[in-house]
């Protein structure tokens, strides 16, 4: 008989949204609190704080390295997704770029019915979750949380020279740089906001921050290696399902069980939160019953709705007599990786002080400020946005219609971002999937771009009954359909073309560049292109979206999954529309969002 313990409310995960949750929700001493989570506490470990080791993680101990199923419109290509195995979760394993989203994006979740969920509200939650400082070290804006940023942080050579140069450009194209990346408005170019303490020069994420503040309260528990394999559901209540508690196995194999007199809260991430809830009843019928697993609850929406920014980029050669980048750093040179250490070890900048991704831009569709651009824009909406993709009931939803109609409103805007680009001074590989490591000699800047808010659609489903299956993929199986929908096709060849044939020939960039040839000699070689070279971001969100189940939805706008009483799920899973960039600050803004309404619906609780 498995092992029981007692607690008022149970988080399964202990990740990026977990121990954010955890720590707000522990500051009531009345509440017992337990936090499992399936990876290890690598707080020490260097490679995990010094910034600049993160590609490091990837494929380590501490990454889940699920891949996605052959996608069908990149040449059949096999997508790999880093997902953080630690407490901390992918906040320990990431980039650590830190974008906030758009206010238009925000207000879109609330459009679909999620009340309370309004960018001023969800602004203000999200404030609590960081505090930001100024290259001086002074702290500015309106943030106030745990969570260590700095922006525009001094710069060592060559960085400094690299930003002002694409910042320059974007702004010789009409779009004012530096922007406020804060101001829920972007159009045009940033240097990006890093979770990196200034103090400590070390990544500043949920385990070190969120935790590091309240693991000393008596009431909060955490178990790492403690998969969880079953949320414990009783039908006893005519007012909806109770989930009674949770069982889980610790790394020694024993299994136990967390009973939970409140609330069992979800946190386990875009893949495993729609995989739990399948494994233990709440899900498509069909799909559940043909696993043999007992249909508690059939919400055909549970793992369905998968988003995510697909991307690729185009790498220059920098001219002779311009400054150097870091390709000397990236191939290893004793020389570039002596200085690096210094950089890092004396000011905390270099390489290994930041992710290399030095700047951002957040653009519109290119054109659309011109008559001939809105034309374009007009004429690819009215053939491409309504196309039948095919039959799958992902796009069988009400929500397809909702969706199409926030994508058109970013299109027709010559202020919103319809991509996210991201530039940093090095060699990165595109053409050769099967060899990203490939550094070229010489020295070059890359240029990317993501498309930020893609029509294409996926989903996420368990591929067994098992609650702690470890073989392949851990038990799922991944299909994002990447590009499947023609419009996404269309928007990101023009924002490709946009770099090759508009950015990188601006001034002061195109005196840093060699002279080259274009490299497309039109947009069909783009879209080839992109088919060939794009990949997915690790921003995979809305498997278990919150808005009405009648558009797709699995939780309500209090993240409680319907047809549940005291179940919820607070993650990137629950994001609806995918904010327009890097989800790591809108994970965290979930987060606090997550801990307010739930402490207001305990508190009412008491109350009645």
């Amino acid at each position: 008989m498995d092992s029981c313990s007692d607690y008022d409310i149970v988080i399964v995960g202990g990740g990026t949204a977990g121990l954010a949750l955890a720590s707000r929700l522990s500051e009531d001493e009345s509440l017992q609190i337990i936090v499992l989570e399936a990876g290890e506490d690598r707080r020490t470990d260097p490679q995990v704080l010094t910034p600049g080791m993160w590609p490091l993680l990837t494929n380590s101990s501490s990454d889940w390295a699920f891949s996605t199923v052959p996608q069908e419109f990149l040449n059949k290509n096999v997508d790999m997704i880093p997902q953080g195995r630690m407490l901390g979760g992918s906040s320990g394993i990431n980039s650590f770029l830190f974008t906030p989203t758009s206010q238009t994006g925000v207000d879109g979740w609330a459009k679909l019915g999620n009340k309370g969920w309004e960018y001023t509200s969800f602004a203000k939650a999200a404030n609590k979750s960081y505090t930001l400082h100024s290259p001086s070290g002074a702290v500015q804006g309106t943030g106030h949380g745990p969570i260590q940023l700095r922006v525009a942080a001094p710069q060592s050579e060559p960085e400094a020279t690299w930003t002002s140069a694409f910042l320059e450009s974007l702004s010789t194209l009409g779009f004012a740089s530096p922007q406020d990346p804060f101001s829920g408005h972007v159009c045009g170019g940033f240097s990006n906001p890093e979770s990196v303490d200034p103090a400590t020069r070390q990544r500043s994420f949920s385990a070190n921050a969120y935790l590091g503040a309240a693991e000393s309260r008596p009431n909060l528990t955490v178990i790492t290696g403690a998969t969880v394999t079953k949320i414990l559901l009783s039908t006893s209540r005519r007012d909806g399902v109770v989930a009674e508690g949770v069982r889980f196995t610790e790394s020694n194999g024993k299994s136990k069980m967390a009973r939970a007199h409140k609330e069992v809260i979800i946190c386990a991430g875009t893949f495993h939160s729609p995989r739990l809830l399948e494994v233990s009843g709440i899900g498509d019928e069909k799909l559940l019953q043909k696993l043999g697993i007992d249909v508690v609850l059939d919400n055909p929406n549970v793992g369905e709705n998968l988003q995510n920014h697909v991307y690729t980029g185009v790498t220059f050669e920098v001219a002779d007599d311009a400054i150097a980048t870091l390709d000397s750093f990236f191939r290893s040179d004793p020389q570039a990786v002596g200085a690096a250490m210094q950089a890092y070890g004396v000011n905390g900048t270099g390489p290994l002080g930041s992710s290399s991704i030095i700047a951002s831009a957040q653009l519109p569709f290119p054109g659309i400020q011109t008559e001939q651009g809105e034309t374009e824009v007009n004429q690819l909406l009215q053939d491409l946005l309504h196309e039948p993709v095919d039959a799958a009931k992902h796009d069988s939803t009400s929500f397809a219609a909702v969706h199409a109609a926030f994508v058109k409103s970013i299109l027709l805007s010559p202020t919103e971002s319809s991509a996210n680009y991201v530039f940093g001074p090095a060699y990165t590989e595109f053409e050769d999937r099967g060899n990203p490591a490939l550094r070229a000699p010489g020295n070059h800047i890359t240029i990317a771009a993501m498309l930020s808010h893609p029509l294409s659609r996926g989903y996420v489903h368990a591929a067994t009954a098992a609650g702690d299956d470890r073989s392949g993929d851990h038990g799922l199986v991944i299909n994002p359909r990447y590009l499947s929908h023609p419009l996404d096709v269309e928007v990101l060849a023009r924002h490709i073309w946009f770099i090759e044939q508009s950015i990188s020939r601006a001034e002061p960039l195109a005196k840093m560049l060699k002279p080259r040839a274009s490299k497309f000699a039109d947009l069909a070689a783009v879209r080839e292109y992109l088919h060939r070279t794009a990949k997915g971001s690790h921003h995979y969100t809305g498997t278990c979206s919150m808005m009405p189940k009648k558009l797709g939805g699995v939780v309500d706008h209090e993240l409680r999954v319907y047809g549940t009483v005291n179940l919820r799920i607070c993650d990137a899973s629950v994001v609806p529309i995918t904010p327009r960039a890097n989800t790591q600050a809108v994970v965290y803004g979930v987060a606090e969002m997550g801990a307010k309404l739930i402490k207001e619906s305990l508190w009412a609780g008491c109350q009645e």
